[in-house]
């Protein structure tokens, strides 16, 4: 039998749909695919030759568990230059982005201390939250994803461990500028909370930078920044991150990091070194996802009974509809009718209920044609 811990935690929802999808491929039909959450583009030959270099040259054994120095002192740079956080390379662990979610909760978290997730939120933090003892509490946001303080102040109390939030924004694509992060550093400071950042899109941004909370001195102690280079870079496969919080959380991850993985995958560290000097790669997917997103809205804008938040970074649309039906059953339609795939909104939170999240990190040809069938969908429908 395993652990009862894990009757509640749920499927990846993304998963689970590229599961059938890749079912009915076997059919011999055409899908198309708005699921994936990654760059449809390869990694970069220069950080490919960088890092298999590095293999030839015998760096293929345990890192320190923390990460290679000279990689998280070039992210400590990074820091500065990019995000005006002034951050110290102690203070810094190198580690899958998703897995960083992990660290901070097993550091932080108490048995039924809960976590604030701000909707709609990225699928896998209430597990996450879930899995280490934590209750997650998903707190609705405004019609325009900004951020609810009448509802987070009924939200908090003296259970309240930390607020989640993705910084652009997965699924909706919000990017939060230095106004908002700043009034929400004010309420984490008031309730005496941590804030854990995550800004694995920072990078894929269009109309303004996000702002990161670690920026201000006196959210540097409270605060938990991830990021990584699986959205930057289209490095999903390396696995390769980091997270920056103040000493005892990272002396507390260190030590989880040492019984769990020992250390980051070695070849991928000195591939995300390679990255780290590359700022062009960046620009060039931002420049590639900002034509598409203005693509699939033109392609989507006009179908009767669905609507959406222009996005602002990362990759994807969230629309809302107007059909009678749950988002999973919605989902599970479009697949089996028109052969499109999306994620149900209701994975990432109840606020995502009657919405449905399109990943735009596809081609054109896709794009194009994914929308009519959207669109035939909808009107066959009506």
């Amino acid at each position: 039998m395993v652990s009862s811990r894990l009757s509640n935690i749920s499927q990846s929802a993304t998963i689970s749909m590229n599961l059938k999808a890749e079912e009915l491929r076997k059919t011999g039909k055409k899908v198309y695919n708005f699921s994936l959450g990654e760059p449809d583009f390869n990694t970069p030959d220069n950080i490919i030759d960088f890092a298999f270099k590095a293999a030839r040259n015998g760096k293929t054994h345990y890192t320190p568990s923390k990460g290679i120095l000279e990689l998280r002192e070039k992210i400590a740079r990074k820091f500065k230059e990019i995000n005006n956080i002034s951050a110290d390379p102690g203070n810094i662990i190198v580690t899958p982005t998703k897995f960083s979610v992990s660290l901070a909760m097993m550091s932080l978290l108490e048995e039924g201390d809960n976590v604030l997730l701000p909707m709609p939120y990225y699928v896998s933090y209430p597990d996450i939250v879930k899995l280490y003892g934590g209750v997650p509490r998903g707190v609705a946001t405004n019609a325009d994803y900004s951020f609810d303080y009448d509802a987070l102040e009924k939200s908090v109390d003296g259970k309240t461990k930390a607020i989640i939030f993705s910084n652009p924004c997965n699924p909706t694509g919000k990017v939060y500028g230095e106004k908002e992060i700043r009034k929400l550093c004010d309420f984490v400071l008031e309730h005496g909370l941590y804030l854990i950042s995550d800004e694995i899109y920072e990078d894929l941004s269009f109309e303004k930078r996000p702002f990161s909370p670690a920026s201000t001195p006196e959210m540097a102690d409270k605060t938990i920044t991830l990021s990584g280079f699986s959205k930057s870079y289209a490095m999903t496969g390396w696995r390769i991150g980091y997270m920056l919080a103040n000493p005892e959380i990272i002396r507390a991850s260190d030590i989880i990091q040492q019984q769990t993985m020992t250390c980051a995958t070695s070849v991928s560290q000195y591939a995300a070194i390679a990255a780290l000097d590359d700022r062009e790669t960046p620009r060039r997917f931002r420049d590639a996802f900002m034509r598409r997103r203005d693509l699939i809205m033109k392609s989507l804008s006009g179908i009767d009974g669905l609507s959406f938040v222009k996005p602002e970074g990362a990759f994807y649309l969230f629309p809302e509809y107007d059909l009678e039906m749950t988002s999973n059953d919605m989902s599970m339609k479009l697949l089996e009718d028109v052969q499109v795939i999306v994620t149900p909104g209701s994975a990432f939170g109840d606020q995502g209920e009657r919405h449905f999240r399109i990943s735009y990190a596809t081609s054109d040809e896709n794009i194009i044609e994914g929308s009519r069938r959207i669109g035939e969908f909808m009107h066959g429908r009506r």
